[in-house]
């Protein structure tokens, strides 16, 4: 380990001793990470220490546990999605393996907090659209969008297991110019965490989008929940 770790807790040193590793091909998705035995001999510390470590990588999503076999390694780096435009989770994604699975796809009444984003009332209608959004097979966020049902009269029937939202929309005339957006982290409820499989209360980053066309009118009303491994990049200038 670098000399400049040397101030680092045992426990992070580790950690960012095996992560440097996983980057640099040591161990490919799939390859069962040393035991815990192995690496308490190897760095000479106690149980509780590598145990902290490894839960930081799992924290990272670079590892799982699986119980009675160990643990493996789902990725070499860390999962990041850029937000510098207007634009849909694989294109943040930067070229991620991604895949989508649709858990909700109806015409429903929207929220009250759904109908002001969106500046209609109660009584119309809008197409939920919930799906579980996967990087490499591991799910990574849950997304949840409310389109106004005259702007997609066909949404709520049409197919959209892997299809990019904002493409549809664009093919049928709606073109999205800009957006508000605010993020904030929230514990994952019970059937959050059953779609993410991540333990109840886990934290979550949690956004919040509301999408406008070029004439100003509001187009979607979005929430996503994300995997606390899947970082944000966003770049500032002065």
């Amino acid at each position: 380990m670098a000399v400049a770790d040397a101030h680092l807790p045992n426990y992070q040193r580790i950690r960012r001793a095996l992560r440097e590793e996983l980057e640099k091909g040591a161990f490919a998705p799939g390859d069962r990470m040393p035991t815990e035995r192995e690496l308490v001999e190897r760095f000479g510390v106690s149980h509780m220490t590598v145990r902290h470590a490894i839960d930081g990588l799992v924290r990272d999503g670079l590892v799982v546990r699986r119980r009675g076999s160990g643990t493996f390694v789902v990725r070499t780096r860390p999962m990041s999605r850029s937000m510098q435009r207007l634009q849909g989770f694989s294109a943040e994604m930067g070229g991620e393996l991604v895949k989508s699975r649709v858990i909700r796809q109806r015409e429903v009444r929207p929220p009250a907090e759904v109908a002001e984003a969106l500046a209609m009332t109660i009584n119309g209608l809008v197409v939920e659209l919930l799906r579980v959004r996967t990087i490499d097979g591991v799910p990574a966020s849950l997304q949840q969008a409310f389109i106004p049902v005259r702007l997609a009269p066909t949404l709520s029937r049409d197919e959209m297991t892997d299809r990019s939202l904002y493409e549809y929309l664009a093919a049928r005339g709606v073109t999205l110019d800009r957006a508000e957006q605010r993020l904030f982290a929230v514990a994952a409820e019970p059937w959050q965490a059953d779609l993410l499989e991540v333990e109840v209360s886990t934290p979550l980053l949690a956004t919040e989008r509301l999408s406008r066309d070029v004439d100003n009118q509001p187009v979607e009303f979005a929430r996503t929940w994300s995997q606390p491994s899947l970082s944000v990049w966003v770049e500032m200038r002065r």
